[in-house]
């Protein structure tokens, strides 16, 4: 026995979670055959999903007359069923009509939405939308991601249609008795929706499979179902604003695409990144030096410290002049550059072994406290273990600091001395001997803001 309209959506609804017990749901209703079988169906459920039904409608205004009866007609639906109701004139801005409207239309649904205290606002997307989406994107060469078509759900955004197909919708209304508006804009071949819906897909559907809908709304699923999977496996290799070069060199090349698109659509510009900017990505991270950067949409990617970051176009050196503040026992500092250093002392027998953000003291050999600062113009180190002196400048370039960087790293002193620079050095000064008794433990970490 074939599932009634009634029992599709009851099943697509159980499925995907759309709706749950107690949910304001605003239909958005343009007059047509897809959008008034929607809010019927929800009239029919709602006792039984425990829902309330409120009614949007947008008038494009681009049919004169025709909109006008349309908003009424949907306006006297509403009424008729003592639903409240939203109801707005729009302007469809220059540009591609179907991609304007259907901005705007969004926008419009989420203002409506708001304004009844919906907390779901369904349209009225049927299985035959879902294939045209699909077949299109194949055309244009959609990756995984695109090619799972309409969602059936997107934020408070529900298709509780998506697996109806329009004959399906039209037996519903006919056997109801309910006439529709009709929009004969559908018919205009000058859109690719259209001639997809027409021409195409009828055809391909003739010739090769007369299921081809359903094949390619299969599709969708399958895609999108891998395509959660995969985002659920890059997502374990993407932690905070920086991309970890090793991690991307220790897995596959596509889940190492995946893991590029999902860190930027994170914390990148907001703007798209195309296939040739993820390939980019990749050689900036197969690059054998530590460093180097490319021109990304609204910024650059960089690579330093084995990591790659994105900066903003807008993003400039900081003028963030002198700085210093005291390291106390016990305490804390967080400095402008992201850094954040504490001083302890280390118990009788404990073994604390130095290193690059660890430095060790013999406490009895320091006189006066400890401060962290920035560095000054002359600042020196005598570095421990190859005699002489370097300049901070010279530190600075041969452990490859980045540029932007070296005028907020850290600098710990004593006194006028320049005792340790985290990653970079340690003095001779205050070294643990045979005969240390206390020692004091300087740690270094870098905040969340560079490496998290």
């Amino acid at each position: 026995m074939a599932r009634t309209l009634l029992d599709t959506v009851r099943a697509c609804i159980r499925r995907h979670e759309l709706l749950i017990a107690g949910d304001v749901v605003v239909a958005a209703v343009s007059g047509g055959a897809d959008s008034l079988a929607l809010l019927l169906a929800l009239l029919a459920l709602r006792d039984a999903l425990d829902i309330r039904v409120g009614v949007a409608h947008l008038d494009h205004r681009v049919r004169g007359a025709e909109s006008a009866r349309d908003r009424a007609f949907v306006e006297e639906i509403a009424k008729g069923h003592g639903l409240p109701y939203v109801g707005e004139d729009a302007t469809i801005p220059a540009g591609n009509f179907e991609s304007e409207a259907r901005r705007v239309r969004y926008a419009f649904l989420e203002r409506a939405a708001d304004a009844l205290g919906a907390t779901k606002i369904a349209t009225g997307h049927t299985r035959d939308d879902q294939a045209e989406t699909v077949l299109w994107r194949v055309v244009r060469g959609a990756g995984r991601r695109g090619l799972g078509g309409i969602r059936p759900r997107r934020g408070r955004v529900v298709r509780p249609l998506l697996e109806c197909d329009r004959m399906q919708v039209r037996a519903f209304l006919i056997e109801r008795g309910r006439d529709w508006r009709r929009d004969y804009g559908n018919f205009d071949l000058d859109l690719e929706r259209t001639r997809i819906r027409h021409g195409f897909l009828p055809a391909l559907s003739r010739e090769l499979n007369p299921r081809l809908a359903r094949t390619l709304a299969n599709l969708a699923d399958l895609m999108r179902e891998e395509d959660a999977l995969l985002d659920r496996l890059a997502a374990a290799t993407v932690r905070g604003r920086t991309l970890a070069i090793p991690v991307l060199h220790a897995i596959e090349g596509p889940l190492a695409r995946r893991a590029i698109r999902l860190w930027w659509r994170r914390h990148g510009s907001g703007e798209r990144l195309g296939r040739a900017h993820v390939e980019a990505v990749r050689g900036l991270a197969a690059r054998p030096s530590d460093d180097g950067a490319i021109a990304v949409p609204g910024g650059t990617i960089t690579r330093e410290r084995n990591r790659l970051q994105f900066l903003p176009a807008d993003h400039g050196t900081r003028d963030i002049g002198s700085w210093q503040h005291e390291l106390l026992p016990g305490g804390t500092v967080d400095t402008p550059g992201g850094w954040r250093l504490t001083l302890g002392e280390a118990a009788p027998g404990e073994t604390v072994a130095p290193g690059h953000r660890v430095c060790v003291v013999d406490a009895d050999a320091i006189t006066g406290g400890f401060a962290v600062r920035n560095r000054r113009p002359g600042d020196a180190l005598r570095l421990h273990g190859l005699g002489g002196r370097s300049s901070l400048k010279r530190l600075f370039a041969s452990r490859r600091v980045p540029r932007r960087h070296r005028a907020d790293h850290p600098v710990v002193v004593c006194g006028d001395e320049v005792l340790w620079v985290p990653d970079c050095g340690r003095s001779e000064t205050a070294l643990v001997g045979p005969a240390t008794t206390r020692r004091w433990v300087i740690r270094a970490t870098e905040s969340p803001n560079e490496s998290a």
